[in-house]
């Protein structure tokens, strides 16, 4: 897959990578992580970089990761980005208004207009039927009253912005809250029709 440049009515830009396999959205918010951190940008150092948190993540996990039929574990995930030169990182299970609270507390609330410095998280919804998906949540924005999250999805390489509030659940949906036009490089899907609506996640985030 690629990356792709998004832009939001927030006045910024997001760089959002597009899952390469069925099951492999756990390593692509992984490298959007770490992208966003250490302000990389996709080019011949970057492959390599992909390259090397694929190996990673099948050394952690005991075994060759198959994207393509195997799902990620955030153990996993927190081990490579501690190896990553991208801070120290932990993970949460958690659900509700309290996983609400818990993206806001780690990623920092901005007003409108880019913003250069980024604190992400991974955040692994559980759908509300079969099935989950792992996210990057980049930026959370207050505007007139209200905060909203931005939301890398790597299954269509969007942000999505969805309303955010800490004294009630999470709930994201991936058909609402994005358009984008892609004039090159494909993605996995375009939306979808899936929604958390509050149910369980677990977070993964800087210490």
């Amino acid at each position: 897959m690629a990356w792709f440049s998004r832009f939001t009515r927030f006045g910024d830009a997001h760089l959002v990578y597009g899952q390469e396999a069925g099951m492999s959205c756990g390593i692509a918010s992984v490298i959007m992580c770490v992208f966003k951190i250490n302000k990389l940008r996709p080019g011949a150092q970057a492959v390599q970089v992909e390259k090397d948190i694929y190996a990673k993540y099948s050394t952690a996990s005991g075994g060759a990761y198959k994207p393509e039929t195997q799902g990620t574990n955030p153990n996993h995930l927190v081990t490579v980005l501690n190896s990553l030169n991208c801070g120290k990182w932990t993970w949460k299970s958690t659900s509700g208004a309290a996983a609400s609270k818990l993206i806001i507390d780690k990623v920092g609330v901005t007003g409108l207009g880019p913003q250069v410095q980024v604190n992400p998280i991974i955040a692994a919804i559980k759908w509300s039927g079969p099935g989950g998906h792992g996210v990057v949540i980049d930026t959370v924005r207050s505007v007139a009253g209200s905060k909203y999250a931005t939301v890398c999805d790597p299954w269509d390489a969007n942000v999505h912005v969805t309303s955010i509030d800490e004294t009630k659940a999470f709930n994201y949906d991936a058909g609402k809250g994005g358009f984008h036009v892609n004039v090159w490089g494909s993605t996995k899907a375009t939306g979808g029709s899936y929604s958390s609506k509050g149910a369980n996640m677990w977070v993964v985030h800087r210490i």
